[in-house]
């Protein structure tokens, strides 16, 4: 991975890190916020229903106050009296009223449930299991309190959260007890929590929205910048492939060179003892023993394949006489080798190209030779080399049993495979192509003349200036 990819894959995962971080700070704020808030709106507004709750139980307790002084003689009228003010004091509409019981849980009014009037409801238990008459009468003989129950709602018809308020009627030890239900509270309470939680939204949706609008602008300006790099690189690596290339051709030239002008011309010289020494023995009508024999035989196997190797390396042809001599000597050679037969299509081309075009499409029959001479089992090849169209064009056909284009980076050549040929022809902004033909294989390396006339044109600029 270069370092502009790392530095880019950095700030994207720094910005996606910060996004985050504070996507969830803002949230965990929000939240807390929106939750200390909702819970003082409703402790806010439970004192209120509770302060009013007091307030309904004192205007009820004024209410009746006056019958308190009456005489005792008439305890059970005023209790009527009482029981019948109380009953018909309703407020809110049918859920605000008031009820009645003795201290051990006796119904004595209930506007809403009269049936609950003479029936001891000592036992009642709410969902909870909690005793709501027992707690209401404790409440009220502990000077007044609240509790709160689920309680039948008049106006709905169905059971409600009711938060109920009791006191004491000395007089007769009497609880007198109203409630307020709190659906309308929370109901509330709920309408504000869901503003705050799309509040809370809204927030998340534009932290987002500019998180990932600044890592598209980032990722968009790292990939451009990356891909610039990249280019520069791949531009280097080429270039670097091929300086790499030109060194291991001019090593291949000197040590063929060496080959050909040092080892071969010491065998050489061996051969011509061994010939003087067979000389002198037929002079002295001796035999030639076996071994000699085995030994000059030897001797010039091992000649020529030191020469085959020379060639191999880098044919001394193409540097004297040129591409089409080198083409002409490369096909002769295989003829002779394989009994392939050879027909060769060129113009004369011995000054007209670069060292380096000459090197490139003479590595490209060599490779393509041998993977026929290994694979192809062809009978024939046709090689041509033209340039037309500002193109220079190498074809290479032939009618073997086909080649399998995905198979041909396995296959070796001393070194060089065809993968490596096409990378040298794009080098030069040539294309490299290999197919099958109608019958066998067809390959075409196609260079533009502008890869080697600018060459020409920078080679004599050069020599004007040294002149």
């Amino acid at each position: 991975m270069t370092l502009p990819l790392r530095l880019l894959y950095l700030t994207v995962f720094q910005v996606i890190f910060t996004s985050i971080i504070t996507y969830s700070l803002v949230s965990n704020e929000y939240r807390d916020l929106s939750i200390k808030s909702v819970k003082t709106l409703e402790n806010f507004l439970i004192e209120q229903k509770q302060q009013e709750l007091k307030n309904y139980a004192s205007i009820a307790l004024s209410s009746v106050e006056h019958l308190h002084t009456l005489d005792k003689n008439d305890g059970n009228t005023n209790k009527e009296v009482v029981a019948a003010i109380v009953e018909k004091m309703l407020y809110n509409g049918d859920d605000g009223y008031f009820f009645i019981y003795d201290n051990v849980g006796n119904g004595i009014v209930h506007p809403k449930e009269p049936n609950r009037v003479g029936q001891n409801w000592w036992e009642l238990e709410d969902n909870n299991g909690e005793k709501i008459i027992q707690i209401l009468v404790a409440n009220a003989q502990a000077g007044g309190g609240f509790h709160r129950y689920n309680w039948f709602k008049p106006s709905e018809g169905q059971p409600s959260q009711k938060m109920g308020y009791s006191t004491k009627i000395d007089r007769w030890d009497w609880m007198l007890g109203t409630g307020v239900y709190l659906d309308d509270v929370y109901e509330q309470l709920n309408n504000i929590q869901d503003e705050i939680d799309q509040h809370i939204n809204t927030t998340k949706q534009i932290i987002l929205v500019v998180a990932l609008t600044s890592i598209f602008f980032i990722f968009i300006v790292g990939i451009s910048v990356n891909i610039s790099h990249k280019r520069k690189a791949e531009a280097k690596i080429s270039e670097l492939g091929q300086r790499v290339i030109d060194v291991q051709e001019e090593e291949n030239r000197h040590i063929s060179r060496e080959l050909h002008d040092g080892i071969i011309q010491t065998l050489i010289s061996v051969k011509y003892s061994l010939e003087a020494t067979k000389l002198f023995l037929a002079k002295n009508k001796q035999d030639n023993p076996e071994p000699l024999l085995h030994a000059e035989k030897n001797l010039i196997f091992t000649i020529q394949e030191v020469r085959r190797i020379s060639h191999h390396m880098h044919p001394q042809i193409l540097d004297e006489l040129g591409l089409s001599s080198a083409i002409d000597s490369l096909a002769h050679d295989f003829s002779t080798r394989t009994n392939v037969n050879i027909d060769v299509f060129k113009p004369t081309l011995r000054k007209l190209l670069p060292d380096f075009i000459n090197t490139t499409l003479f590595r490209v029959v060599q490779e393509a030779l041998t993977n026929i001479q290994k694979h192809a089992h062809a009978n024939n090849v046709v090689i041509r080399l033209s340039i037309k169209d500002e193109w220079l064009t190498l074809t290479i056909e032939d009618d073997g049993v086909g080649f399998d284009v995905n198979y041909h980076e396995k296959v070796p050549c001393d070194g060089i495979g065809l993968r490596n040929l096409a990378e040298r022809v794009e080098y030069h902004k040539g294309t490299f192509n290999i197919k099958p033909a109608i019958i066998g294989t067809l390959i075409t390396v196609k260079i533009p003349t502008t890869s080697f006339v600018n060459y020409f044109n920078k080679t004599t600029i050069g020599n004007e200036n040294n002149e």
